[in-house]
């Protein structure tokens, strides 16, 4: 499960003219820092509608915000179930069908979780294995029970957290946004999950930097050249903490309860559909290399969706999609080579 973070996963590097240029705008939203820049077309109205609309979906699906739907939803676990509006019943549905296709690796019923860890608060911990046991007894996405218009959570304790899709499905909003503005071409960067939106004025490709796990501050190790897209990407060095000696990051794996260890690092998704690259980024961090490559294709063939990926692995291995075959370099010189895969 990915929580919303101050930190870029992804950040994008534009060779576009700047001349005639608005300023874009950056604030905070959904907890994280968030930039819109619609270059020329970029007005205030624009910016102002699109933070508007963020600041709509916050409210509504926000896991900590007590008056939010998901919040809500979550009070009454176990005793009834509760009416709520169209959007969020299509979000939750999204997110329960990938959490079968991808057989829990992404979950939106992690609530338990990623409040016993505590990760990026001020109550982060190691917690026993029975309280672990008992976290996961809640982590049951079969017993999220929707109607036509309403959300029952079958066990008492259970908690939806959707922060490793909300961001997507805010990219998403605000590509919709953008379009009915006629917006040429944008960069939309919300806390990391990037979108590349329309073309470019010279015609060429968008460039996005995937950063180095091993140096995450530093240069990017790789760097994509695409057209319209969203870009995100999970992974274990964005938010953390250490004991001794040992670093648990923010990512979980819902079937055991502890930070995922699947031998990815870093794992990009670049698909037309922000939702879906955010959900898939996740499952595919925890899933592994072998597994992902089964997901993928189960989903692209369940949704129709254009999906590529970049997985960069443990001891530096990095396998890509046959698709970004011309598209995807190394930044710098590298002995290492990118191992496409059909």
């Amino acid at each position: 499960m990915k929580f919303v973070s101050l930190l870029c996963l992804v950040f994008i590097f534009l060779f576009a003219s700047c001349s005639g240029k608005i300023e874009p705008r950056t604030q905070t939203a959904m907890d994280t820092l968030c930039t819109v820049n619609a270059f020329e077309d970029g007005t205030k109205k624009l910016y102002d509608e699109i933070f508007e609309r963020l600041a709509q979906i916050e409210k509504e699906f926000s896991a900590t915000l007590p008056d939010s739907e998901i919040s809500r939803i979550n009070s009454m676990a176990g005793i009834s179930a509760v009416k709520t509006n169209e959007e969020v019943l299509n979000v939750l549905d999204f997110a329960l069908k990938t959490a079968w296709i991808s057989d829990g690796a992404f979950t939106p019923a992690a609530g338990p979780l990623v409040d016993l860890w505590g990760i990026n608060t001020d109550h982060q911990k190691i917690p026993s294995q029975a309280q672990i046991n008992n976290a996961l007894e809640l982590v049951d996405f079969g017993c999220v029970g929707l109607s036509r218009d309403s959300v029952f959570l079958r066990k008492a304790g259970m908690k939806i957290n959707l922060g490793g899709i909300v961001k997507g499905f805010a990219a998403d909003e605000v590509c919709k946004i953008l379009k009915m503005h006629g917006v040429k071409k944008a960069v939309v960067d919300l806390g990391g999950n990037i979108y590349v939106y329309g073309k470019k004025s010279d015609g060429s490709k968008w460039t996005v930097g995937i950063k180095n796990p091993e140096s995450p501050s530093s240069a990017p190790l790789l760097r994509l050249c695409i057209n319209e897209n969203s870009v995100v990407t999970s992974g274990s060095y964005e938010r953390y903490f250490e004991s001794n000696g040992k670093r648990y990051h923010h990512i979980f794996d819902p079937a055991t309860g502890f930070p995922a260890d699947s031998g990815i690092v870093s794992a990009t998704v670049i698909s037309p559909s922000s939702i879906a690259a955010d959900a898939l980024s996740t499952a595919t961090f925890v899933l592994g290399v072998e597994k992902s490559f089964k997901l993928l294709d189960k989903f692209k063939k369940e949704f129709g969706s254009d999906i590529s990926f970049v997985f960069v692995c443990k001891y530096g291995s990095v396998f890509a999609s046959a698709d970004l075959k011309g598209s995807l370099e190394f930044v710098q010189d590298d002995s290492r080579k990118i191992v496409f895969v059909p």
